[in-house]
């Protein structure tokens, strides 16, 4: 199983439902929407996918199939910009 979990080497900042981040490394600004940031806040704590999404299912009135596809693409950017790592974890 795939865990993924926060690489804290991003500052960051609440700015009104979003939130702002800065990678200090890398010199970039990153800004999340409202799902997003919640799934940042849920990565506080490292998890796999499926917890993931059924956390964000209690919280949000989205079909299973729609909260799986949006999540893929959030944690698949989120990888991209070095926001957040995965690790293979043996369950």
């Amino acid at each position: 199983m795939i865990i993924y979990s926060r690489n804290n080497r991003a500052i960051t900042g609440r700015l009104d439902d979003e939130l702002v981040m800065m990678d200090i490394e890398k010199g970039r600004y990153f800004s999340l929407n409202p799902v997003a940031t919640r799934i940042w806040e849920l990565l506080e704590n490292p998890m796999g996918f499926d917890e993931l999404c059924s956390m964000l299912q209690n919280e949000y009135d989205v079909a299973e199939a729609r909260c799986r596809e949006e999540t893929e693409k959030c944690i698949a950017d989120l990888l991209g910009y070095g926001l957040i790592s995965d690790a293979m974890h043996n369950s």
